[in-house]
């Protein structure tokens, strides 16, 4: 399973963290950004490597694809993002976004509205940044990276309420 995070400069990556943590249990993670950005400086003033540019993912290898809040006026090419967004809900890979990440993708599909609360819309993640744990679980959920209800409640006890199951 591929996930992809799109990161742009004074992204939050805080938002983003335990839905990677919760992929790579599963597949790779893969740091995306527009192309004039090698190295990407977070709201955490954390610098990211990217693996990817924007313009060269393709859809056909994602399975995930996440986008956190931050500064979104330093996104130069939104137009590319959008079509990026709109080709993996036309392909039905899980769509996440966190924060202003949420409001990206409302933008690129038009007429998307979203509650004040983590949500799922079909194959879409939608969640206030302050939701992050919600946000990772729903899309481990939806990603179905979990064993079995067990394994999920598990998860949840463990990174939402600080349930040490511990021998």
């Amino acid at each position: 399973m591929n996930t992809y995070i799109f990161l742009y400069p004074e992204t939050s990556f805080f938002e983003v963290t335990l839905a990677a943590y919760f992929m790579k249990t599963k597949g790779s993670v893969y740091i995306v950004a527009e192309e004039q950005h090698q190295v990407i400086c977070t709201n955490e003033g954390i610098k990211i490597q990217k693996d990817r540019d924007l313009s060269q993912m393709q859809a056909e290898s994602v399975d995930v694809f996440l986008i956190c809040g931050g500064e979104i006026s330093n996104i130069q090419n939104k137009e590319l993002l959008f079509e990026v967004i709109n080709k993996c809900i036309e392909d039905q890979k899980i769509v996440g976004g966190i924060c202003a990440g949420r409001m990206l993708i409302a933008d690129a599909v038009g007429d998307l509205q979203y509650p004040e609360k983590t949500c799922v819309l079909d194959n879409i993640v939608l969640s206030p940044g302050n939701e992050y744990v919600d946000f990772a679980l729903e899309v481990g959920k939806a990603a179905h990276i979990f064993a079995d209800e067990a394994d999920y409640q598990e998860t949840v006890d463990y990174f939402k309420y600080f349930k040490y199951i511990g021998n």
